[in-house]
């Protein structure tokens, strides 16, 4: 005897078998990456090539959104608060992965613990230069003339790469300076150009402009050896060896994220960091693309957590 089967079990039949209820396969509508800082500075507008490498690989829309505060505590904050699907990115940087829990009571989430790491984008160092009435040239003569007279220092970011630049090279080099903190580049430059402080810490890209018109002096970048794009100038190391403290970049997910977002994800920055027109463009800014896979970004974000953790320690920096 033919028993009817159960209107319900045959539509929790169709609802299974129909291919367009299906998950699909990530990423199958618009991708967000949220970048902590405002439009038109280095993090921005890395993060701009990050969206748009993922388009082109992925073909799906990829959007940038700034969320700007807190020394990008906001912009994890909202990503980690994110549902850990793939379509909302935060563009990592020094502050997000290894900084600020060290630098704020509460910056509200674990960078080791909280976040995926995606892949490394790209490293851009920092440079120290001098006003031209100090007379002095490089990194010796700096230092000779600061342990003669007090001088002063001005950077860009409280607890960021450029004042941990500036601390590292003061420690180091064994002398004290006057600190005169600013909130950004053309702040700093208001003061440092017409010589109202001695000398200063940003972004190579920020800050190379004006010593290349003779504006400023050089004293060195900030990375381990000379930059590619600049190698007119010599590195810090030269003087102070083991000196480094550079700002890197990548893309993270929120924890939970699944396997094969992060592997496709990588795959796609990968392949669009090693054409021609991306790696050119990054140079210009002064930066040099570092394409990389999740583990080496991981080992990088849990090296760099543990070094500046103890140079904010040694220093006493706090932002709250």
């Amino acid at each position: 005897m033919n028993h009817p089967i159960p209107r319900r079990a045959v539509l929790a039949t169709a609802l299974l078998s129909t291919p367009t209820l299906a998950q699909s396969p990530w990423p199958s509508r618009p991708v967000r990456i949220i970048v902590g800082f405002p439009a038109g500075g280095t993090t921005d507008i890395l993060g701009r090539i990050a969206a748009q490498i993922l388009q082109e690989e992925l073909g799906q829309p990829c959007v940038v959104e700034n969320r700007p505060g807190a020394g990008s505590n906001i912009a994890a904050q909202a990503v980690l608060r994110s549902p850990p699907d793939g379509y909302t990115l935060l563009l990592g940087s020094p502050g997000t992965n290894a900084i600020n829990p060290h630098l704020y009571s509460n910056a509200g989430y674990d960078p080791l613990t909280d976040f995926l790491p995606i892949s490394q984008i790209a490293e851009v160092p920092n440079l120290i230069a001098a006003h031209p009435g100090l007379g002095v040239r490089d990194a010796a003569g700096l230092i000779e003339l600061a342990k003669r007279r007090r001088l002063s220092y001005g950077e860009t970011s409280i607890g960021g790469s450029t004042h941990l630049a500036a601390e590292l090279f003061r420690l180091m080099a064994g002398i004290e300076a006057t600190h005169v903190p600013y909130r950004g580049s053309a702040p700093m430059m208001t003061d440092l150009l017409p010589g109202r402080i001695d000398f200063g810490t940003d972004n190579l890209p920020s800050i190379l402009p004006h010593v290349r018109s003779g504006a400023l002096v050089a004293i060195g970048v900030t990375s381990a050896g000379r930059w590619a794009t600049a190698r007119e100038i010599p590195a810090i190391a030269e003087t102070l060896p083991g000196y480094e403290v550079t700002a890197w970049f990548g893309l993270v997910a929120p924890r939970g994220t699944p396997p094969e977002v992060i592997a496709r994800a990588n795959a796609a920055l990968r392949a669009g960091l090693g054409k021609a027109d991306h790696v050119s463009r990054m140079q210009e800014l002064g930066a040099a693309p570092i394409p990389g896979s999740p583990e080496e970004y991981q080992a990088r974000n849990v090296q760099q957590f543990a070094r500046l953790g103890e140079l904010i320690r040694q220093v006493g920096i706090r932002a709250d």
